[in-house]
């Protein structure tokens, strides 16, 4: 907010002030022109302004500068702590049960593949936090560097923790369902030997 309003102050400030300055510039040329007696005085008066006008379009462009700056920082801290809390967020929302039976246990899978393509939305946010945090720690020095990179470090960190568990519960759902396909399959065996088992016993002894 601030730095839009010191914007449009200077683009109208700039403006405003350019033709006040060229009308004098142009007053002092003509009286200079037209021989007047103070002509070394107008002409003193005229550097004077321009060096004064100059003066004045340099703070506002350094003024500018600092404010484009601390919005930009303001802007990363912003970001990087938004983009904290969204991966803590999702670092709670997964699960710890594995499912009961072959079925829960598929089910629970393509959740956890619907949970993947959710958090993989949030590597471009963390990625932009520690390209930027990079840009900017080449910028600033001391303690605004520091907390820069504490910021891209909880990051990061929360990240990779995301990530690990993620990868974590992927594969211990992938077992948890090759051990119910296992387990059923033994049992379909057992049945279907107990059923051989029957007819054999069934069928009439010789004599």
């Amino acid at each position: 907010m601030l730095r839009e309003k010191f914007r449009e102050f200077s683009r109208d400030t700039s403006s405003i002030g350019q033709e006040r300055v060229d009308a004098l510039n142009a007053l002092a040329d003509a009286l200079i022109a037209a021989g007047h007696s103070e002509n070394a005085t107008v002409a003193e008066w005229k550097d004077g302004l321009n060096e004064a006008w100059a003066d004045l379009l340099e703070l506002m462009d350094t003024r500018s500068q600092m404010l484009a700056a601390s919005y930009e920082l303001h802007r990363f801290f912003h970001d990087a702590r938004e983009t904290l809390e969204q991966v803590r967020h999702k670092r709670k929302q997964l699960p710890e049960e594995v499912g009961r039976d072959l079925n829960t246990a598929e089910a629970m899978q393509r959740m956890h593949s619907a949970y993947e393509h959710d958090i993989q939305a949030l590597s471009a946010q963390v990625r932009q936090v520690q390209e930027e945090a990079g840009r900017l720690a080449k910028a600033y020095a001391g303690e605004k560097a520091a907390e820069i990179r504490r910021q891209e470090q909880a990051v990061s960190q929360a990240w990779a923790e995301l990530r690990g568990c993620s990868q974590g519960r992927r594969r211990l759902l992938l077992d948890t369902v090759d051990e119910f396909r296992f387990l059923r399959a033994v049992r379909d065996l057992l049945l279907w030997m107990d059923g051989v088992r029957l007819q054999i016993e069934g069928q009439e002894r010789p004599r």
